[in-house]
């Protein structure tokens, strides 16, 4: 497995990848585009061979940092990939002089909260009804 940093060249793999993940951001090419050109963002892609096969992508600004969307290929699920993802996203944020991450997980997305509590994640809130309307937004944070 092979670990670098997204490129423009990436988008259309990783809105197949999103397209894969239904809990996943969903961001469109035009979103992908914005997002590589923006300044605090951190786009970390999970290679296998030529195919990208996860990501993280996460924005740090004034010593924040929020995990904006996760993937990885259900072909490629359980083989660490995703804390593979998480572990290097939170040295770069440290490497930065971060002091904490954040995210928003669905309630009922077992596996993903399994993960970041592995990492070190915390709940911190709830936001009722955010996604759909139906599910609950747990909130994580890591402090660092």
């Amino acid at each position: 497995m092979k670990y670098r940093l997204a490129q423009l060249a990436d988008v259309p793999s990783l809105c197949h990848l999103e397209s894969l993940q239904p809990r996943a951001a969903q961001w469109d090419e035009a979103g992908w585009q914005t997002e590589l050109a923006e300044r605090s963002a951190y786009i970390l892609c999970a290679q296998d061979k030529a195919e990208t096969v996860g990501f993280v992508a996460l924005r740090l600004a004034a010593g924040i940092c929020e995990i904006l969307n996760v993937a990885v290929a259900p072909s490629h699920a359980r083989q660490g990939i995703g804390e593979s993802l998480l572990r290097q996203a939170v040295d770069w944020v440290i490497s930065q002089r971060g002091e904490q991450i954040t995210l928003e997980v669905g309630a009922t997305n077992r596996p993903a909260i399994g993960l970041y509590q592995k990492v070190g994640f915390k709940q911190v809130g709830m936001r009722k009804n955010f996604y759909n309307g139906n599910e609950d937004a747990l909130i994580l944070a890591l402090q660092l």
